[in-house]
């Protein structure tokens, strides 16, 4: 009789093992999927783009700030400078390339080029891009007109690509991190080209923030022209932003 007890115990226990054995196998599965899921969703998120621009500088106040806070986040900007402060910017036009960054122009003293000739807004282009070559041995091959200003005649024959932005952080007018990261928060997504100005001091020490924000939300910041690459797009005639 005990050892008729002892057999049948001996089975139930067996059963149970394997039940728990079967389990721990399905619970190790269902987790192991759930972490690789996870790691897919996580690598899908940070996909998302986005090019960072400043405009108006150098300033050999403020744009080192910019630069630094650029290479703590291993992040790249596209710099749109105005020709005539190039020369006392070299140092710092230098650094942003070394950096990784991209130089553009921003005209040569910040014209509205749109009520100019074509002429006229190829001089201010070119005269940009000499000072840029001369200071850093650089080639300068975008133009962000000032204020967003572009005539039909530059849309059908200015020979350069011509970038404006979709997330304008109006830094300039409110001078504060809070306003700032309002905008970004509300209007930035992949493929986005973000508008700051790295001759505000206020703009320059709002960038840990961003930045910050930015990376935790998954964008990698880019210059204008690693953007259009990722994306496909290719930057001819025109005018581009929010490349997709």
């Amino acid at each position: 009789m005990k050892k008729t007890m002892t057999m049948k115990m001996a089975k139930v226990s067996k059963r149970w093992l394997r039940g728990v054995s079967f389990a721990l196998a399905l619970i190790i599965m269902v987790s192991g999927g759930m972490i690789l899921n996870s790691a897919s969703t996580d690598a899908k998120a940070k996909t998302k783009y986005v090019a960072l621009t400043f405009d108006d500088g150098p300033s050999t106040v403020t744009t080192k700030t910019a630069l630094k806070a650029l290479k703590k986040y291993d992040a790249h900007a596209t710099f749109f400078v105005v020709g005539n402060r190039v020369a006392s910017g070299k140092k710092y036009i230098k650094k942003a390339i070394e950096q990784g960054c991209e130089i553009a122009s921003h005209s040569w003293d910040h014209t509205n080029l749109a009520k100019l000739s074509l002429a006229q807004v190829n001089k201010h282009f070119e005269k940009t891009a000499k000072a840029v070559k001369k200071a850093a041995d650089y080639d300068v091959k975008l133009l962000r007109p000032p204020y967003g200003a572009v005539s039909t005649t530059m849309k059908k024959k200015f020979e350069h690509p011509m970038i404006l932005w979709d997330v304008d952080t109006l830094d300039w007018k409110y001078r504060n991190t809070p306003s700032i990261m309002k905008y970004i928060k509300k209007e930035v997504n992949d493929g986005s080209i973000i508008l700051m100005h790295d001759i505000h001091k206020t703009s320059v020490d709002s960038l840990n923030t961003v930045l910050k924000w930015l990376k935790k939300h998954h964008y990698e910041v880019v210059t204008v022209s690693e953007l259009a690459a990722i994306k496909g797009v290719e930057l001819d005639k025109g005018v581009y932003c929010n490349i997709k």
